[in-house]
């Protein structure tokens, strides 16, 4: 037996990678509903593996705690009387103390008109205006939405870390800053000037931090500046120039780069996995203790100083199989990113009976 896992980001009408319409969800949460899938939270998840039941169930998560969550996801879910996981970034949840915002389920009871309803955001400016900011954002559910999902009993929340940032991990240069990566502001600590070298990274809790030369920043930024700035990037072969000036700098300057040590990122890490899960815990007034791996990034230091912070089970972005040997800190999730429902039902046979995806075209002929 395998209990599948789904992820979801956004649920509205806006289209990218990450996001499903409010219609497209309702019809995939109505064919849970009609066929009797029992919809678990991850700590009855983790029991119904180990009493290896054949039952249609699964779980529902939603990573990062958008605003369409409140607006657009509960109502359907509790249309249906279907359980959900939300992960949240704590440090983007506002306090919005008196109230909550209008969602779905007011334009289903006459209260609002749809377009009364709060402005979406796609997910890519949602991320951009939450790079170090930690007053909240209103791209995010609030405080008080979250209190009433979780009073409804259908909705639990869980943490996602509380920054979700990004950080280098080697001085190895995998791109210039051209103005068009969100997270650029996490790793360059709010730096955004045009030709900086982006070097390779990871979500910050699974690396051990990388200091890179400011030197050879200024360099950049300062050669693209000189060269008209966002025009220079118009040029046929401006990586190849600017690789150029790399190599010249290198040559003629010590680097005065660093990594952070071991004990560093240890002490950086359990502080974020505690603020985060204290929050949860102080503001809901319940447990918190499963994490969703940022980025889903994850590695034996990080899984044993959670461990140590009192997470006792944890979600990553691998799909696959959750079966009765799963290990509860590396639990397989798959990604929703498409409508279609016919694609939806596949994939649930696909991880309810712990098949390959490589079967994929032989399933297909089932349905």
């Amino acid at each position: 037996m395998s209990i599948p896992i789904l992820i979801y980001h956004h649920v509205n009408e806006l289209r990218d990678r990450f996001t499903i319409s409010p219609d497209d969800f309702d019809h995939q949460m109505e064919y849970l509903a009609r066929k009797n899938y029992q919809t678990l939270f991850l700590d009855e998840l983790v029991n119904s593996l180990k009493e290896g039941k054949e039952k249609r169930r699964l779980a529902i998560t939603f990573d990062d705690g958008y605003l369409d969550n409140w607006v657009y996801a509960y109502p359907i879910l509790k249309k249906y009387h279907l359980k959900a996981t939300i992960f949240v970034i704590t440090s983007r949840i506002k306090e919005k103390p008196s109230s909550y915002r209008p969602n779905l389920e007011d334009v289903w009871n006459g209260k609002v008109k749809k377009e009364g309803l709060p402005r979406i955001s796609n997910h890519y400016q949602s991320n951009l205006r939450c790079v170090g900011n930690l007053e909240g954002s209103d791209d995010h559910i609030g405080w008080e939405e979250a209190k009433e999902m979780f009073k409804s009993g259908l909705i639990d929340i869980q943490s996602h870390s509380h920054l979700h940032s990004y950080c280098y991990v080697s001085d190895r240069i995998v791109d210039y800053h051209r103005g068009n990566k969100w997270r650029t502001g996490w790793l360059t600590d709010g730096d955004l000037r045009l030709g900086i070298p982006l070097y390779e990274d990871k979500p910050a809790l699974a690396g051990q931090r990388y200091f890179d030369d400011r030197g050879l920043r200024n360099r950049l930024a300062g050669y693209v500046s000189q060269r008209g700035g966002k025009r220079f990037f118009e040029k046929k072969d401006w990586r190849k120039e600017l690789d150029g000036v790399v190599s010249d700098y290198r040559a003629k300057n010590e680097p005065k780069d660093n990594y952070e040590t071991l004990e560093e990122r240890k002490e950086r890490v359990k502080n974020e996995l505690l603020l985060s899960k204290s929050v949860i815990e102080d503001k809901l007034d319940k447990k918190c203790s499963f994490i969703a791996w940022p980025g889903g990034a994850y590695d034996r230091d990080l899984v044993n100083w959670a461990k140590g912070c009192g997470y006792q089970k944890a979600v990553a972005t691998q799909p696959g199989a959750n079966t009765s040997d799963a290990d509860p800190m590396s639990l397989k999730r798959f990604e929703v990113k498409k409508g279609d429902l016919g694609w939806f039902k596949r994939r649930l046979f696909i991880y309810s009976h712990n098949l390959s995806a490589r079967l994929y075209p032989r399933v297909k002929k089932l349905f």
